[in-house]
């Protein structure tokens, strides 16, 4: 019994130890600085968003890959999905790049054929939901809501 109870009392001390040391500040998104195209089939569009994001932090973060919701113009246009994990590096405010997968057909379905789309050559394209990020064992989730004026012409 007491050994049990020494085992106890050391994996409690440990916990509170790294508990104390792991201080965590808030990740800060910058925007998105770049969308392009990167491949497109009649199933499925690669795309490419580089994100500006700021790690504070005294460690790497890594970002799991995650589906999140795509939006044109304000509507619902599917789902999409994070290629790759992202490594964000401690103490920078880096680029970094974001690959996504979604379904042809709901993003060129919601890609609205008005006057003022094709006049302007431009819709708004966003993403939202939640990232899982991941540090020394221990995640945690961010909520992305971001939007970027993409030209129709990438699609082409």
């Amino acid at each position: 019994m007491n050994k049990i109870i020494k085992k106890i009392l050391i994996y409690t001390s440990i916990l509170v130890f790294f508990n104390r040391c792991f201080e965590y500040e808030e990740v800060d998104f910058k925007g998105i600085q770049n969308f392009k195209l990167e491949n497109k089939s009649a199933e499925n569009l690669l795309m490419r968003l580089d994100i500006k994001v700021n790690n504070p932090n005294t460690y790497n973060i890594t970002i799991k890959p995650t589906t999140l919701d795509i939006f044109v113009n304000g509507k619902f246009a599917g789902k999409t999905k994070m290629k790759d994990k992202i490594i964000l590096k401690k103490n920078t405010t880096a680029v970094y790049p974001l690959y996504m997968q979604a379904k042809t057909k709901d993003i060129m379905s919601s890609i609205p054929v008005s006057l003022g789309a094709l006049l302007s050559g431009k819709v708004k394209m966003g993403i939202k939901g939640n990232v899982k990020a991941k540090a020394y064992g221990v995640g945690k989730k961010f909520y992305i809501n971001e939007e970027e004026t993409v030209y129709l012409k990438n699609f082409m």
